[in-house]
C-alpha cells in the first residue's frame, strides 16, 4: 500500500512539472528572465528623462529598446544612488546611461 500511494504521488507531479517547462510554445530563449547572469553586469540604454525625485533617490526614463536584455522600448522607474548624477538627469533631456540590477531594482550608474 505503501509503494501504491508513492507512486501515485509521483504521477501526480509528473504533469504539473511537464507544463512549466512547455511555455505554450512561446520561444522564451532570448528574454532574461532576472536569473543570475545579467544581475552584476551593466547595461546601457538611451531615452528621454520624463521625470526627477531626488527625494526620493529616482528618476523616469522613456528609453529605447535595450537589445542586451531584450527588452522593448518602454518608460520605467530607476534608482540613482549617487546624487550627483542628478546634475546629468534633467527632465526633458536625452540621455546615455548605463544601470545594474542590484536586488530588485534597477540602479543608474553613469549618465552621459
Amino acid at each position: 500500500m505503501k509503494h501504491l500511494v508513492i507512486i501515485l504521488a509521483a504521477l501526480a507531479l509528473f504533469p504539473a512539472s511537464n507544463a512549466f517547462a512547455q511555455h505554450d510554445g512561446m520561444d522564451m530563449s532570448g528574454m532574461d528572465m532576472g536569473g543570475t547572469s545579467n544581475k552584476t553586469a551593466t547595461s546601457e540604454g538611451v531615452g528621454i528623462v520624463d521625470s526627477v525625485d531626488k527625494a526620493k533617490g529616482m528618476v523616469t526614463i522613456s528609453h529605447e529598446p535595450i537589445a542586451s536584455l531584450n527588452w522593448p522600448a518602454m518608460t520605467m522607474d530607476f534608482a540613482v544612488e549617487d546624487k550627483t548624477l542628478f546634475n546629468k538627469l534633467v527632465a526633458g533631456k536625452k540621455v546615455k546611461f548605463q544601470f545594474v540590477k542590484q536586488g530588485g531594482r534597477y540602479v543608474v550608474k553613469a549618465v552621459k
